[in-house]
């Protein structure tokens, strides 16, 4: 009885009789890997374990530290920071399987977290505390690959370089800097798919929710301070923030020049029958929200959610306009009867404009889905 042929010898065959390329042979590799690390993957509920044990044996060795008095050492504590961090790189960088990739995460968050406290407690002033932040966010960002770690370490710099915003200039720094961030928000998943083939590769999907957490996280902190006028008995920001309507047509500048990128990429751009009602829609949308800037960052995150098919940005789009519109409506100077009425109106004007458009140009609706 012969031997059942390789798969070598069946590609060879394939080859020899012109049914398949010369490059076959990679492509074929290339599946197989794909198949054996799916079909040998761990189900999820064992990885959640796995992932669990190395959060629990990361406290126990920090638990350890602290038993022996290196949390009261300022010195000892920095320095166990950095040993921690990069001890954390080197076991994620050279291991494998989720309860190694778990524990060297966890390990890096706790030296991370000790070299900051480390150097608060060696009374360091503010910027330096954030530089020293904004410095481990992107080297972590260069070193350690893991996606959780992209995400913390983008918030971990935005936060930083904020902190570092607030003390230097106030809150108006940090509205710029928010600013900042939106518009890298829609450049990244606008281009997207030049930049997952460049130097950033798997970060760009980390980077880009985590901007989506950190713009409408400040701008949702703005809301709830302005909200505090004679409450503030636990909390008291006391920096002065850029003015709202400032905002709002900043934001609906970059919203507008999103929409155009999309429109433009759908090869929609020269339809006017669709960009002008946007363009109204638009204009509209921002002379109502001018005190609620956040709404426009939500519909922002909505449009470009819808763009790149992506659920999650869909879900944070939705929760945050939630959200936004919850303090829009607690926000307006008028009576419950006015504000029911306003809801009402709305919500029939964008039933209208639904219509509108699903019975003038339902072509070019389908051809942006």
């Amino acid at each position: 009885m012969s031997l059942r042929p390789t798969i070598q010898d069946v590609l060879a065959g394939l080859k020899a009789e012109g049914h398949v390329d010369a490059e076959v042979d990679a492509r074929a590799r290339t599946a197989l890997e794909i198949r054996q690390k799916t079909l040998g993957a761990s189900p999820w509920f064992v990885k959640a374990l796995a992932g669990g044990g190395a959060w629990l044996s990361a406290a126990f060795l920090l638990s350890f530290f602290a038993c022996v008095g290196l949390w009261k050492e300022e010195v000892a504590l920095t320095g166990l920071g950095l040993v921690l961090t990069v001890a954390s790189v080197f076991l994620r960088r050279n291991t494998q399987g989720p309860f190694m990739e778990q524990l060297a995460l966890a390990l890096c968050m706790a030296g991370v977290g000790a070299f900051l406290v480390g150097l608060g407690q060696l009374e360091q002033d503010t910027l330096t505390l954030a530089f020293a932040g904004a410095a481990a966010s992107i080297a972590l960002l260069a070193v350690f690959p893991d996606l959780i770690l992209y995400f913390l370490a983008t918030v971990g710099l935005c936060v930083s370089v904020g902190v570092f915003a607030l003390d230097a200039v106030g809150g108006a720094g940090v509205d710029a800097w928010m600013l900042l961030c939106a518009a890298a928000l829609s450049a990244t998943l606008l281009f997207e798919p030049l930049l997952r083939r460049g130097p950033l590769g798997a970060r760009v999907g980390p980077i880009a929710f985590a901007l989506a957490c950190a713009v409408p996280g400040w701008l949702l902190f703005r809301s709830f301070e302005s909200s505090q006028e004679g409450f503030r008995y636990v909390f008291r920001f006391e920096s002065e923030f850029v003015p709202s309507a400032y905002l709002a047509l900043l934001l609906a500048l970059l919203l507008l020049w999103t929409g155009w990128r999309v429109l433009r990429e759908l090869g929609l751009a020269r339809e006017q029958r669709v960009w002008i009602p946007a363009v109204c829609a638009l204009v509209l949308l921002t002379g109502m929200t001018l005190n609620t800037p956040g709404v426009l960052v939500a519909v922002l995150m909505l449009t470009l959610g819808f763009h790149r098919r992506s659920r999650v940005m869909l879900g944070l789009a939705v929760a945050f306009l939630l959200t936004f519109g919850a303090y829009y409506y607690y926000d307006l100077r008028i009576t419950l009867l006015a504000k029911a009425l306003a809801l009402t109106g709305s919500g029939l004007v964008l039933l209208g404009v639904r219509q509108f458009f699903l019975r003038r140009q339902p072509a070019a609706l389908t051809e942006a889905r």
